[in-house]
Order: structure tokens, then C-alpha cells, then sequence
């Protein structure tokens, strides 16, 4: 049985090779057919296929073994790239897909692989005639590469000197006597020395990968140690192994360096057993970019130069070291940063007491000079503890490519979809919430806004629309951009379908502005779509409000611009962590509140005199835009402070286009305060997000400034609807 630390291994490399697939083939589908490619999901299946063998999953071996057995056949040219045989690929990733979650899950979902291996066999050459067929009508056909062309990478470095490894495995008479028989017909001996990366995790599956890939070249004579205890993981960091072959040393040490985890590999020729005759050394560094695995080789003949002084160059060897750290180590570290970021603000406080009390003086300068340091170094650690916690958005964006083919396919339109800003981060926890709006977003922008081939035609548009998703930083946000160059979004449309449907009255028609219009695509249950053609992929009215909902949640906003004719940009701006904000802080009734940064649009200072009184509400008019006004006292039920000279303070908040002044004692000023959760014992309390520690030790309650504007809306829907 294997434990839950190598079976989330084994989980985690399974994502990541499925996601090197399905990238690769989208570039076979867009005719960019390398050797490169080929080879990169060759490599990768191979890898899913030793794995879940190791695991037991005999399904996903049998499946991923005919996947690699179809890019063999491509590999050495007998096979063709066509449209439906990328078909055919994608529905066994498809497949696999299932089968990974079927294993996630731990539910037996009894899936069939039948049917998907019997297309993929069709393509073997199994039958021919099915095969050919296929291939007619291709809407994209292109040649294989020889294997010899694929991986065969060449040293930028080849006069590096290396130094010599010698083999720890004992060349007895027996192997000696066996390898003198390979060399009399045709084979060579060569002694090899496999060394493991140091982090190098469930290093059983590792070796049996190994093996199944160097035996495809010859035959595995003896190890060290021997292969019992290789096969229950019972070595160190290294194997050595003797191999009779007919391949070159090249091919032997590409094979080896293509399995995972592979930190060196040393090879010697051997005659009869016992003669050196070549030694080479090969490093590589696996590095992820944008979701795929680049492999870097250098390899080092050992044919050693002389510097001026007679000695003998020594290379530097320079690593990656990573060490893997449990998330929830991660979410204790920054709990405790924000504890120390609390202190620091009391410190700060305790400084400017003393200063006001004693003036200057060596005690004073001493702690002055203490808090100033202990705040760059909580700052340096904070910063660094976010860094940790920070993931490059391509978690997320990889896997959107293959669901826009699919909708485009599935829609009859053709989609040319733009990624930029792959490598910008984000915290963990904001990535996990960003899935599902930007699911929603692209969806749309294929079904609602890109026009079919034809009607982009009449409109002397090309054929292909355009869809782009872009992430950037933006001052200390990430803003992440869907855009596309379809239709735009129809104003006349939406209010006539809210008309009908009774979402507006007539009264709300006639009055209702173009950007109030528009955000009715955020209202939930509202869709453009007729009722017999709701779709699985949209026209249920949900996605929308799903957005902007989710993203409020993460204290993000959504914005959008649209050009009738010309096409539709939705920027969603997410703060960089959730943990630690900007916030405006308040004061009413002697307690202090919290405004998250986001939502304050500005604050005023205006005389009593300007409030007026609409509907019973008051309201107040600022260069020409009426906001409506709550007294934060009131909110909380509590009694506000005394307002001087006929002075108040208003805290404009907004979320989209809706907006609310909020009227408080007094304004304190920006500072970056740790979000508390209330708690189980207190829960969710109407009008608060939590909490904050401040420098003083007082406790700052945090506006819930999305509630707060969500009941004035309803508050309005209720007084319009009982005045008429």
C-alpha cells in the first residue's frame, strides 16, 4: 500500500503531464508540428503510464500505453496529423481526465475505456482501411519526425571538463564472459550511474520508470544494488547498472535523462568487460514555464582543459533547491506575520508616546531606532511569506485553452485565443476563487460576442475572432483582462428582454441609462437568451452573477466596456493577498471602523446643510451625482459623536456602478491592518467582514461594504415599488 504522501504525489505529476498533453496537441491541431512536441508528449505519457503502473491503475496504463504507441507510430513517420486523429486525442485525454478523478474522488465510477482504444487502435495501423478514411477530409495533415530527430540535444558547453565517476559495481567473469558473447554479435556493454535528485520523491517509481525505459534499448545485465531492493525503494541516491545495447551511448543517456528526477548520468563503453572507453557526463534542470517542462542538457565530454597554471578546470554545478512545505504551514506562517505586523503598529504607538512625553534623549533614540528596524524586517518577512504563498496564474490558464477549442468547435465558430501574463502570481486562495468567473467570462465572450464565420464576413471582419486573457500588475492589484472583438453587448436588447421578462417596469425602461442597462447581465436569473435556446454552455442566467459575485467575495471588482459592432473587455481587479489590506479607517460613536481601500471611491467634508431629503432618504449632490447617505451610527445601532461647525464627514463606497455615502465622526486616516474572522462563536454579522487588531490594542470592526450596498438597493426596490 502506498501512503498519502506518494499517492498526492503521484497526483500532483499526473496533472501536470495531462496538462503537458493537452497543451501539445492543441499546438498539433494549430499545425505546429515539431519534433519537440512529439517527443514532449511522448515523454509525458510514457511517464503516466509507468506511474499508474507502479499505482495499480491498469486502466490509465492500458490507455496511456496505446497513446504512447500511436506517437511512436508518428514519431518514425508512419503516421499522419489530421484533424480527426486530434479528435480522437483529445477524447482520450478526455478519458484519462475521468480516470484521474475517479482515483481523486475514491469513487469506482466503472469507467469504459473500450471505445476510445478501439479509435485510438484504428489509427495503429490495426486496420488500414479505417485508418486511411480517417485521414481523408483531414483538416489539418502533417508528416511525423523520425525518433532521431526528437531528442538528441546538443551541448552548448561540449569542452566543459567533468570529473571522472567511477562505477561502484563489481565487472566479475560472469559479466565480463556475457558482454564478450553481446560484442560477437553486434551489441556493446556499457556501464552506467544513475544519479537520483536529492528531493526526489517515491524513488521505487522512479527506478521502475527507468528500467522500462532503458530496457527498450537492450538488456539490464546487473545492479547495484540488486533489483529487489531497487524495486522496494531500498537504495540511496544512486544505481549503478550494467546494459548490453546495439544503441549508441548518446541515445542510452537521453533514455535515462528523459525519466523524471534524473539528476546526472555517467556512462562508460566497455570492452570485454573492463576497459574504459568513454566517460560523459550529463546535467539537466527541469524548470516549469507557462505548464510545460523544458529539459536542458549540457553534456560534458571528459576531455579536460589546462588553464595557465597547469590545473585543471572544476565547473561550477548550479541547482534549483526546492523543498515541498504543506499549504497549511503556509496559511500558520502568515497568520503569525499578521500577528507580528499587529505588534508593529503597537510598537509604533508606544514610540510616538514616549516621544511626546520625554522628548529626545539616548533611551528614546534606542527605541525609535528598534521599532524602525523591527518594521523593515516585518515588512521583509511579510513580503517574502506572501511570495511563498504566490502562484503563477498559469495554474489557471493552461487549462483554459482546450475548453475554448472545445466551445468554438461545439458552436461552429472559429476562436483564436490570446494568453498573456501566465507567469503573474497570485496568493493561493484568490487563484482557487478565480476559476469559475473566468470559466463564465470566456464562455460568453464565444457565445455572446464572437459572431459566426459567415456574419463576421458580411461584417468585413476575418473569419477567426479574436479572444484575449491577459494578467498584469497594476499598483498593488493584478488585473486580469477577458477581451474579445465580437458583437458587443446590445443595450436596446437587454432592456427589452428585462421589459418582457418584468425585471424593469416601463417607468425603469424610459429612465434607465446605457450603463445601468448593461449591468442587467449581472442581475442573477437574467439571460439575452430565448428560452429554446438555452444550451449547455450558457443561457441559464447564472454566470454573470456568479462573477461578480465571487470576485466581490475575494474583495475584488469587475469592469467592463463594450463598443456595439466592435467587441467587449471585462477587467477583474483582485487584490494580491487576502490577508492583509489598506483600509481607510473610521471613527463613530467613539469606536473605530474599517473601509477596505477598494471600495472607497473619496471622502468629503460638506455642511449639514447640503443633505436633502428624498423618499425618506437623505441624499446628498456631488458635482452633479446624487448619492444616497447612511449614518454608520445607525447602521450599528449606535449613538454618533457630535458633528462641529455643522460639519460631516461622508465616505463615498461603490461596487461597480452602485454607489452610497456613509457618514461618520471622523476620518483617521489609511493604514494596513490584519483581517481577523469573527469567529464561530459570533459568525456572520450583518454589515461586518471581520475584524482588525489595532495599534492600541483596540479591536476595529470591518465594514461590509457589498452588504451594506446590496440592502440599500433592496431598500430601494422596496420604496419604489410601495410609492407606486
Amino acid at each position: 500500500m502506498f501512503s498519502d504522501a506518494e499517492i498526492a504525489i503521484f497526483q500532483e505529476e499526473l496533472e501536470e503531464k495531462l496538462q503537458i498533453i493537452n497543451d501539445n496537441i492543441l499546438l498539433l491541431e494549430q499545425q505546429q508540428v515539431t519534433p519537440e512536441v512529439i517527443q514532449e508528449i511522448f515523454r509525458a505519457a510514457h511517464t503516466i503510464k509507468g506511474s499508474s503502473a507502479v499505482m495499480g491503475y491498469d486502466k490509465m496504463t492500458e490507455l496511456t500505453h496505446n497513446i504512447e504507441s500511436l506517437f511512436d507510430e508518428i514519431r518514425h513517420d508512419r503516421l499522419n496529423i489530421t484533424g480527426e486523429l486530434v479528435d480522437v486525442l483529445f477524447e482520450s485525454m478526455d478519458t484519462l481526465t475521468e480516470l484521474k478523478e475517479e482515483i481523486v474522488g475514491g469513487d469506482v465510477k466503472h469507467i469504459d475505456i473500450g471505445p476510445v482504444m478501439e479509435k485510438l487502435k484504428l489509427f495503429q495501423g490495426g486496420n488500414d482501411q479505417a485508418a486511411a478514411a480517417a485521414a481523408t477530409g483531414s483538416t489539418a495533415s502533417t508528416p511525423g519526425f523520425p525518433a532521431s530527430e526528437s531528442n538528441t540535444p546538443q551541448s552548448a558547453d561540449s569542452n566543459t571538463a567533468a570529473e571522472p565517476t567511477e562505477l561502484d559495481i563489481e565487472i566479475d567473469s560472469v559479466v565480463e564472459e556475457v558482454i564478450t558473447e553481446a560484442e560477437l554479435r553486434g551489441f556493446r556493454g556499457y556501464g552506467l550511474k544513475i544519479i537520483f535528485e536529492d528531493d526526489c520523491q517515491m524513488k521505487e517509481v522512479r527506478a521502475f520508470l527507468l528500467f522500462e525505459t532503458l530496457e527498450q534499448a537492450g538488456e539490464i545485465i546487473k545492479t547495484l544494488p540488486p533489483a529487489e531492493d531497487i524495486q522496494n525503494g531500498h537504495f540511496d541516491q544512486s544505481i549503478d547498472m550494467v546494459i548490453i545495447s546495439q544503441s549508441d551511448p548518446d541515445q542510452i543517456k537521453n533514455m535515462a535523462l528523459s525519466v523524471a528526477e534524473i539528476k546526472d548520468v555517467f556512462i562508460k563503453q566497455l570492452e570485454n568487460g573492463a576497459a574504459f572507453k568513454e566517460e560523459v557526463s550529463y546535467e539537466y534542470q527541469l524548470e516549469h514555464k507557462t505548464g510545460a517542462a523544458n529539459l536542458k542538457l549540457a553534456g560534458r565530454p571528459n576531455v579536460p582543459e589546462k588553464t595557465q597554471n597547469g590545473n585543471a578546470e572544476t565547473s561550477e554545478k548550479k541547482t534549483i533547491k526546492t523543498v515541498r512545505v504543506d499549504v497549511e504551514k503556509l496559511d500558520t506562517l502568515m497568520n503569525l506575520v499578521g500577528e507580528l505586523v499587529i505588534d508593529r503598529t503597537r510598537l509604533d504607538r508606544f514610540v510616538d508616546v514616549f516621544e511626546n512625553r520625554y522628548g529626545t534623549g539616548d533611551l528614546v533614540d534606542d527605541i525609535s531606532d528598534i521599532s524602525t528596524h523591527l518594521g523593515q524586517v516585518s515588512t521583509d518577512l511579510q513580503h517574502e511569506i506572501m511570495k511563498a504563498r504566490m502562484l503563477p496564474v498559469a495554474q489557471v490558464f493552461n487549462r483554459f485553452p482546450r475548453m475554448v477549442r472545445d466551445i468554438a468547435h461545439k458552436l461552429g465558430k472559429e476562436v483564436e485565443f490570446i494568453i498573456e501574463g501566465k507567469e503573474t502570481e497570485l496568493d493561493r486562495n484568490v487563484i482557487e476563487v478565480i476559476g469559475d468567473p473566468l470559466i463564465h467570462l470566456l464562455r460568453n465572450s464565444i457565445d455572446h460576442g464572437i459572431e459566426e464565420p459567415a456574419e463576421r464576413l458580411k461584417k468585413g471582419k476575418p473569419a477567426r475572432g479574436l479572444l484575449q486573457l491577459k494578467a498584469s500588475y497594476v499598483e498593488s492589484h493584478i488585473v486580469i483582462t477577458v477581451e474579445d472583438d465580437g458583437q458587443g453587448i446590445n443595450v436596446e436588447k437587454l432592456k427589452n428582454k428585462a421589459l418582457r421578462n418584468g425585471v424593469i417596469t416601463r417607468e425603469q425602461y424610459d429612465r434607465m441609462s446605457n450603463r445601468e442597462a448593461m449591468d442587467l447581465i449581472f442581475m442573477s436569473g437574467f439571460s439575452t437568451v430565448d428560452e429554446n435556446k438555452v444550451s449547455d454552455i450558457s443561457g441559464r442566467g447564472v454566470g454573470m452573477d456568479i462573477v461578480r459575485t465571487q470576485i466581490e467575495n475575494i474583495n475584488g471588482t469587475v469592469e467592463y466596456t463594450t463598443t456595439p459592432g466592435q467587441g467587449t473587455s471585462f477587467a477583474i481587479k483582485l487584490p494580491l493577498t487576502l490577508a492583509i489590506i489598506r483600509a481607510l479607517m473610521v471613527e463613530s460613536g467613539a469606536r473605530a471602523y474599517a473601509f477596505p481601500l477598494t471600495y472607497v471611491v473619496e471622502t468629503l467634508n460638506v455642511n449639514s446643510r447640503d443633505i436633502k431629503n428624498i423618499r425618506h432618504s437623505e441624499v446628498i449632490v456631488v458635482r452633479g451625482q446624487v448619492y444616497q447617505l447612511k449614518r454608520l451610527g445607525d447602521i450599528f445601532s449606535h449613538s454618533s459623536g457630535d458633528q462641529i461647525d455643522q460639519k460631516i464627514y461622508v465616505v463615498i463606497v461603490g461596487s461597480g456602478q452602485r454607489k452610497l455615502g456613509v457618514v461618520v465622526d471622523k476620518l483617521i486616516g489609511e493604514q494596513e491592518i490584519v483581517i481577523k474572522s469573527l469567529g464561530d462563536y459570533l459568525g456572520q454579522v450583518e454589515g461586518l467582514s471581520g475584524a482588525a487588531i489595532l495599534g492600541d490594542g483596540n479591536v476595529s470592526l470591518i465594514v461590509d461594504v457589498r452588504g451594506l450596498l446590496r440592502h440599500v438597493g433592496a431598500e430601494e426596490a422596496l420604496s419604489y415599488a410601495a410609492s407606486n
